[in-house]
């Protein structure tokens, strides 16, 4: 297993973020904002940026992470109210839900794999649609063929998709996650492990949910939550998951691929580097 840093989890300065995870001896990153764009939408002058600043550290990056199908999923066919204003607005937020997916297939997709070719990044993380207040289930047919599409033509230039598996997505526990990945069926999508987002789910990563898609992962987010009082989850350095179990289990299934700290944590580069630390401390040393 192996570790790496998504950058602006340190900070919005690629540059400072990379000074300091290399520092902390990280050579190997996820790139998601720089600034406040995010990848692969930067201008020219973000894009010499970040290729200097690799150079200048010696340092690669490892997985994109452009926010792919993180978006609302609306059906093809719109409800018909009887009021006419009611009928404008829902046809106005099922017409710009339209305009965005279209935005996210012909623009965002073949981008985020340009750039991922260009920088020599092999593992590009997606998602699988928020769900947009329907139960969870399987997903309809239409989500099924737009991640096929995806992963055909991810396929076709040798790059990877993973799932980051999201809570109020269609892929939110382990469980249906897997179920939406082999659903789809083709080799070039698989699953971004992350048990804090499962465990905000209401999952239960380890065992439960990992076990669901252990075939399946391809990229690991380390991240914690734990329960308040009132329920709900929160996202914490040290909490509830069985994060010492999960990585047991990972080594001893064999998994040789990444690990990214993503805190989503303030203070930014003091829980970084608190996490790294964990993360470290948690690695058997077999195969660190």
């Amino acid at each position: 297993m192996k570790i790496a840093i998504v950058t602006d989890e340190i900070s919005a300065d690629l540059e400072t973020a990379i000074e300091l995870g290399v520092g902390w001896g990280v050579h190997d990153f996820e790139l998601r904002g720089v600034f406040t764009s995010r990848a692969p939408f930067l201008s020219s002058y973000e894009k010499g940026y970040l290729q200097d600043a690799l150079a200048a550290y010696q340092a690669r990056f490892v997985a994109l992470s452009p926010g792919l199908f993180k978006i609302p999923y609306l059906p093809p066919e719109r409800s018909r109210p009887s009021l006419a204003w009611m009928d404008r607005a829902g046809y106005e937020a099922w017409d710009a839900s339209k305009q965005t997916l279209r935005h996210h297939v012909e623009e965002l997709l073949p981008a985020s794999l340009d750039y991922a070719a260009e920088l020599g990044i092999n593992t590009v993380l997606i998602f699988s649609f928020d769900r947009a207040g329907m139960p969870p289930g399987p997903p309809p047919e239409n989500v099924l063929e737009i991640l096929s599409r995806a992963a055909e033509r991810a396929g076709s230039m040798g790059i990877q998709l993973a799932i980051e598996n999201e809570d109020g997505f269609w892929g939110d526990t382990g469980d249906r996650t897997a179920s939406l990945v082999r659903a789809v069926g083709h080799p070039a999508l698989g699953v971004n492990w992350d048990p804090g987002n499962a465990y905000c789910a209401g999952d239960e990563p380890f065992p439960a949910g990992y076990h669901a898609v252990r075939d399946l992962v391809r990229h690991v987010h380390f991240k914690d939550a734990r329960r308040n009082a009132d329920g709900t989850a929160a996202y914490v350095a040290k909490g509830e998951i069985d994060w010492a179990g999960q990585m047991r289990a990972l080594a001893a299934d064999g998994y040789d691929g990444f690990i990214s700290v993503e805190t989503h944590l303030r203070p930014k580069v003091g829980s970084a580097r608190e996490l790294l630390d964990r993360l470290r401390g948690l690695i058997p040393v077999e195969t660190s």
